[in-house]
């Protein structure tokens, strides 16, 4: 009776014995390698996503060859690329109080501040590296980026023309001109229109347009909108008002008004968010909306969580509306891929459940207001075709409600075009 429960102890015995061999030697062949392919091997790990494992060898690399500062520049950048910058300026900080006029160590650290819009500590750096390297292409380069998304276009346009008088022929001349110039234009004029149609002839398509103008001011942007809605038979008509005002460093702010004097949206809407510059370039945000309908008003609490990682924004975003009954929810996810640093991306969004910002919310009966269900895909892009023009389309797929209790499969298309000027 008791054979069975001992070789079962002397197997799970075996099996950690050789676990352990098995680590014990895996470390001891990495103990083997020397710092240059330690170095190297980590490198491509590196390169190739594997940013964990890297870290690994190169603390080992580290250790057998503590002098050696590319090791830790690039132990720090991985921390960088993972969004985890303090570790990234600690391991840093380290080098430059070695080599204070290291090139590739003032880049590194450089890249931290400028991934983290850090710009005045980003700029701080390149003006040091400068004093050091004052021929160094891309160090002016990077200041021009700096100076130009600081709205500094007079220092901008200096530090090009140094650059011009170093190199006329460098290929980044040009496009950091333009970039600038499509900076200095500071209004705008767009234009949009949705379609919505159903799977059941019961109910009649839905159209909607928009007409806005903004302007981008020292305190942030203003945009005023003319929305327009015809669904379910009725004409409607919204005048709105949204800015984005700057609060302090790293906090901004969405505030919104709108006013309706036809049905189809309601009468009053208030909106307020601030947003929050979070540590690991994390983005997060708490508001509130507040609707009057001409039965009741309807208050909607939100709260977002938004991540920027290499090329990708990933925005996770939730409304609560209290309710007498029970509590309404709704769950969205959007996901944005940059193609390049003039505006043009692409982007994948789904959720469930009813948006304010949506339209979801409608006085359909005069006296109580329906908070309609909805779960939702969809995908689009926004082109940049130049400085000035750009473009953008959107394609959804809806399972909603459109009165209580009634769901059906909704399509929907839209497009828009925006001018700078």
């Amino acid at each position: 009776m008791t054979a069975v429960p001992m070789m079962r102890i002397v197997q799970r015995y075996l099996a950690m014995l050789l676990f352990v061999s098995t680590a014990l030697w895996g470390q001891k062949a990495l103990d083997s390698l020397g710092t240059e392919e330690l170095f190297f091997r980590a490198r491509d790990l590196a390169f190739n996503g594997q940013r964990d494992s890297a870290r690994v060898l190169l603390k080992i690399a580290m250790k057998k060859s503590p002098s050696y500062v590319d090791i830790r520049i690039l132990f720090a950048r991985t921390y960088a690329w993972d969004g985890r910058r303090s570790e990234a300026r600690q391991e840093l900080k380290t080098v430059l109080a070695e080599k204070p006029k290291y090139l590739d160590a003032l880049y590194a650290a450089l890249d931290v501040e400028m991934w983290d819009d850090k710009l005045n500590d980003a700029l701080v750096i390149c003006n040091t590296a400068l004093r050091y390297f004052p021929n160094e292409e891309d160090l002016l380069v990077r200041r021009v980026k700096i100076y130009r998304d600081m709205n500094k276009d007079v220092e901008a346009l200096f530090t090009l023309s140094i650059l011009e008088d170093i190199n006329r022929t460098n290929v980044n001349i040009e496009p950091l001109r333009e970039s600038i110039k499509t900076k200095s234009l500071l209004n705008s004029v767009s234009a949009s229109y949705a379609y919505d149609w159903y799977t059941t002839d019961r109910y009649s398509p839905r159209e909607a347009y928009t007409i806005q103008y903004g302007s981008v001011t020292p305190y942030g942007t203003m945009m005023v909108k003319l929305n327009s809605a015809q669904r379910f038979g009725n004409n409607g008509r919204q005048l709105e008002f949204d800015a984005y005002p700057k609060i302090v460093r790293g906090i901004y702010a969405y505030v919104n008004y709108g006013y309706s004097w036809t049905k189809n949206f309601p009468k009053h809407r208030f909106g307020f968010e601030p947003f929050f510059q979070l540590p690991a370039s994390f983005e997060g945000s708490v508001g509130t909306r507040l609707l009057f309908f001409s039965s009741r008003p309807v208050d909607i609490y939100t709260i977002s969580v938004g991540y920027y990682y290499s090329d990708y924004w990933f925005s996770l975003r939730s409304y609560l509306t209290p309710g007498t009954v029970q509590l309404s929810r709704s769950l969205s996810l959007t996901i944005r891929q940059y193609l390049g640093g003039d505006g043009t991306y692409l982007f994948v969004k789904g959720g469930a459940g009813s948006s304010p910002d949506e339209d979801h919310y409608v006085d359909t009966t005069g006296t109580k207001i329906n908070l309609l269900k909805s779960q939702n895909i969809g995908t689009g892009f926004q082109w940049m075709i130049d400085n000035q023009y750009s473009i953008d389309f959107s394609a959804d797929y809806k399972y909603e409600e459109v009165v209580p209790g009634v769901l059906v499969n909704n399509y929907s298309l839209s497009a828009g075009i925006k001018f700078k000027f």
